[in-house]
């Protein structure tokens, strides 16, 4: 009864239009209150808890990295050097549009600033030279989902820290993912030019060329100091990100030139906020999970799935549904915590691999940034374009399930997940 009446007000606490976040503890305290032998202690011990965890630190100090480096100009040269490199295909600004947007997912770790940056650059452009719109706001959308994807990525540190997983080994076996994410989407962009018309660019010198990657150097090596260091045991992921800061500060300001010492405080600002209500959710999230480890509420789950099958195929199919459901009207950040507790264990016991599951829940659950009528990526992508949401949720559904493929090839290979951690990290 008192499991029933813990679901019940979480449930009508989310209804009622509470914040995730303050929904997890409320309903958890609801829990501890129902209880005579348990104390509200225990709400705040596991809160700060959740909070204290040293790889966490990664979380703020990507977003502010992130941020200085978008305030820093490092967008235009890099979606310039991008445009060099694809502009004479066939659908070349669109094939831009998605390298850019693979390059700076290697930066931000998040799909709406991917979207933001790369957008309003990229979608005037497409729209100037003649691209439906549609075609080039879905497109650019769909291509923003690599910023949680490819490392760094926000949701694989916080799953990787719900779930004691390595998020070294996360980081890694999202490469293969979301290069293949962006092979998709050139592909599908290359065939619909080819069929509509689409305008080409005249081809860039090879001077050029050369000229256009030393003005975007900079950007191009982040990543390679992030996975470079990682990899090569120089630091952790969390000494990773202080040392992208820097990196971005010392870039932006000095190379670029473009990074404003007295902007620096707003930053720091946005950063902030940012950063505290994803370390919010995630301090809340400890109560909730330790009410649903204490009432083996997957231990249930699995006892039922086993009811249908105990195949580890037909299980990870039902959680991809699931997941699917769950990331319509929840962001990726609240639907990380909320499954998270659930999922992993039940997967342990299947013989699943950590990793694997964690690639296939993070990947599905960034897919809800772009699926109507609450997605995040595709307000701000709107905001961009001028496009209603209507017409852009109409384009976005050819892009929407090219993605849903590749979900369905990393579900059911787990070695395009497991290969470069097992390789790599053995």
């Amino acid at each position: 009864m008192i499991l029933i009446a813990f679901g019940i007000s979480f449930v009508v606490l989310l209804a009622l239009g509470m914040p995730i976040a303050l929904g997890l503890g409320a309903s958890a305290m609801a829990y501890v209150l129902m209880q005579e032998d348990l104390s509200l202690t225990m709400l705040v011990q596991t809160t700060f808890g959740g909070m204290s965890s040293f790889p966490l630190l990664a979380i703020p100090l990507f977003m502010l990295a992130g941020n200085l480096m978008n305030e820093g100009g490092l967008t235009k040269d890099l979606v310039r050097f991008a445009r060099l490199v694809m502009g004479h295909i066939s659908g070349g600004l669109g094939l831009a549009t998605v390298l850019a947007s693979a390059i700076f997912a290697a930066i931000s770790g998040s799909a709406v600033a991917t979207a933001v940056a790369i957008g309003m650059v990229m979608i005037p452009a497409m729209k100037e030279a003649g691209y439906d719109e549609e075609v080039g706001a879905a497109l650019t959308a769909t291509a923003s989902c690599m910023g949680p994807i490819i490392p760094p990525s926000i949701p694989f540190i916080m799953y990787g820290v719900i779930a004691n997983v390595s998020i070294g080994a996360l980081f890694l076996g999202g490469v293969i993912p979301g290069l293949l994410l962006g092979a998709f989407l050139m592909v599908y962009v290359y065939l619909v030019a080819r069929k509509r018309g689409y305008p080409r660019e005249p081809q860039a010198s090879f001077g050029e060329i050369c000229k256009g990657a030393w003005q975007a150097l900079p950007a191009l090596l982040m990543p390679v100091i992030i996975m470079g260091g990682i990899l090569g045991g120089v630091f952790t992921p969390t000494e990773a990100a202080g040392v992208v800061v820097a990196y971005a500060i010392l870039v932006g300001a000095f190379f670029y030139r473009k990074l404003k010492w007295r902007r620096i405080p707003d930053i720091l600002l946005v950063s902030g906020l940012e950063s505290a209500m994803v370390m919010l959710l995630l301090g809340l999230s400890e109560p909730f999970s330790w009410v649903i480890a204490s009432e083996e509420i997957p231990q249930i789950i699995i006892n039922a799935i086993g009811q249908i099958s105990t195949s580890p195929y037909i299980v990870l199919l039902l959680i991809n549904l699931l997941l699917i459901l769950v990331g319509i009207p929840l962001e990726t950040a609240p639907a990380i915590t909320i499954v998270t507790p659930v999922i992993a264990p039940i997967a342990a016991q299947l013989g699943i691999d950590p990793v694997h599951l964690g690639i296939v829940v993070c990947f599905n659950l960034v897919l809800g940034l772009i699926t109507p009528p609450v997605g995040a990526v595709l307000f701000s992508i709107c905001s961009i374009s001028g496009l209603s949401l209507d017409k852009l949720a109409r384009g976005i559904w050819v892009p929407f399930f090219l993605a849903l493929g590749v979900l369905g090839l990393i579900t059911y290979i787990p070695a395009l997940t497991t290969f470069l951690p097992h390789l790599i990290m053995k």
